[in-house]
């Protein structure tokens, strides 16, 4: 059996799929709670986190070119390691991404509909699964319309904060864990706090 990859993407639509994968759904959950534990460290914590993924990156794009063969990360391990550490590396990368799927589909249904998480990322998950099966290359499309709309968010979000009176700069110090904790205790989407309003704050409902 060929076992040969097909060469269906181009070069912007690889692009497009390594940026889905790493400029996801985490960044509207996971960066309050990394805000508040690096502190005033934040910035430097991104910098040096950037660097992993570029190191990352780096080093599969070189195995991919050295073994263009279908089962990445597998192949490597196998090729490189001997095939016990293929196989672990394999599992190890299936049960990571299954769970780093999971995170992304319950923060999609945070943010659809609060309260009916559960609901939302297994519809998620279904009709992106669905509409896999109709190939790499409409999944590549549907990549391009993911990543176009969380870009757009992130900026924005950036735009929100730089424009914003309540913008203050000295909360990268830490100085308001607290109000941090409830706002992951209450599960409020991220990008509330990116704004700078009170995890207690509800538009259109009488808040403050």
């Amino acid at each position: 059996m060929d076992n040969q990859l097909k060469r269906t993407l181009g070069v912007s639509d690889a692009v497009v799929v390594g940026l889905g994968a790493m400029v996801g759904a985490g960044i509207f959950a996971a960066l309050a709670p990394a805000a508040r534990a690096a502190g005033g460290g934040l910035l430097a914590a991104l910098a040096l986190a950037a660097l992993v993924a570029y190191c990352n990156a780096h080093s599969s794009a070189r195995l991919a070119a050295r073994y263009p063969s279908s089962g990445g990360t597998y192949v490597y391990g196998r090729e490189r390691l001997g095939p016990f550490w293929g196989y672990l590396a394999g599992w190890g990368f299936v049960v990571g991404k299954t769970a780093s799927c999971a995170a992304m589909a319950l923060t999609v249904g945070a943010y659809v509909w609060p309260g009916r998480e559960h609901v939302v990322a297994v519809a998620a998950v279904v009709a992106l699964t669905a509409a896999s099966y109709g190939g790499v290359q409409k999944s590549a499309r549907i990549a391009r319309l993911i990543v176009a709309a969380v870009l757009a968010v992130l900026a924005a979000v950036v735009v929100a904060c730089l424009s914003s009176g309540a913008a203050d700069s000295g909360r990268l110090g830490g100085g308001e864990r607290g109000g941090g904790s409830r706002a992951v205790a209450g599960r409020r989407p991220a990008v509330l706090r990116l704004r700078g309003l009170r995890p207690d704050h509800h538009p259109g409902r009488g808040g403050a």
